[in-house]
């Protein structure tokens, strides 16, 4: 890669960070765009050690993978939490 291109962060580091970002707030999406996250950076993190990506991407991809597996975890402790108390809830609510 030539120089010029060894000075800005890849794209994929850039969508590493935001999905992960994303994945934290509790909309339904967590998920996906957790896993989005954790594959962009794992990806982007593969092409700098192959020297094909900067290394200014570095951080935007161990972060972007972090916080994706930290919006899984939290999307699936949102879903527990409404499978087992708003349902209830709701069934005893309406006389179900």
């Amino acid at each position: 890669m030539n120089k010029e291109g060894q000075d800005k962060r890849s794209g994929l580091s850039i969508a590493s960070l935001v999905t992960g970002i994303i994945s934290i707030v509790p909309f339904g999406a967590g998920v996906a765009l957790g896993i989005a996250g954790i594959v962009c950076g794992a990806i982007d993190l593969n092409r700098i050690k192959e020297g094909k990506s900067s290394e200014k991407g570095r951080g935007f991809d161990i972060a972007g993978i972090i916080l994706g597996a930290v919006g899984i975890v939290v999307s699936i402790v949102l879903y527990i939490v409404i499978i087992f108390s708003v349902i209830p809830w709701g069934l005893t609510t309406f006389g179900y």
